[in-house]
């Protein structure tokens, strides 16, 4: 979707440590500090590919920075049926802590959903009294994650990419599917 293209999603990690140290997060602190107009890169083949079957069902679970992978894959699709390739649906569940300051690429992914190539399922966890979180969404798509992932046939992906704190909490979301 654009060739010769390498666009990263970097949030400028800080936070005070006990004792009340200034602490940077590695790449966010590198990409900030650098000299501007250089950075020294190495691509490498992605661990997360999009399936074979362009029809299938994709669950994503993007967290933070995490929904990054995912908008490629939303305009892989998109291109695809740009093209006459009939695609498959495509549901994000993506989670923060504020829209307001989170929701990377928001614009674009609103588009997305009223084109009809992506169902948006958002969590944010501090814009309301009650903490609302990915794996609760994931819980409000149960039906739907049955279907396309443990039902007999099926031919679903699910992919999660973020931080890994709350994956324990999206497994155990994806488990009580499959268990009731």
């Amino acid at each position: 979707y654009r060739p010769g293209k390498c666009q990263l999603l970097v949030v400028r990690e800080d936070w005070a440590a006990k004792g009340g140290e200034t602490k940077y997060g590695l790449c966010s602190s590198f990409l900030t500090f650098a000299q501007k107009g250089y950075a020294l890169c190495h691509s490498t083949h992605s661990v997360m590919q999009m399936p074979a079957d362009g029809k299938a069902h994709i669950f994503m679970a993007g967290l933070g920075t995490g929904l990054a992978p995912f908008r490629a894959f939303i305009e892989q699709r998109k291109w695809l049926k740009s093209r006459g390739t009939a695609v498959g649906p495509m549901t994000l569940f993506f989670g923060g802590r504020n829209a307001h300051a989170e929701y990377y690429y928001k614009d674009e992914v609103d588009a997305f959903e009223q084109e009809g190539l992506v169902k948006c399922c958002n969590a944010w966890s501090r814009d309301q009294a009650h903490k609302i979180y990915v794996q609760h969404k994931i819980a409000e798509e149960a039906e739907s994650i049955w279907t396309n992932l443990g039902v007999e046939g099926s031919t679903g992906y699910f992919f999660l990419c973020g931080s890994k704190q709350p994956e324990k909490d999206v497994y155990s979301a994806l488990l009580r599917i499959f268990q009731d």
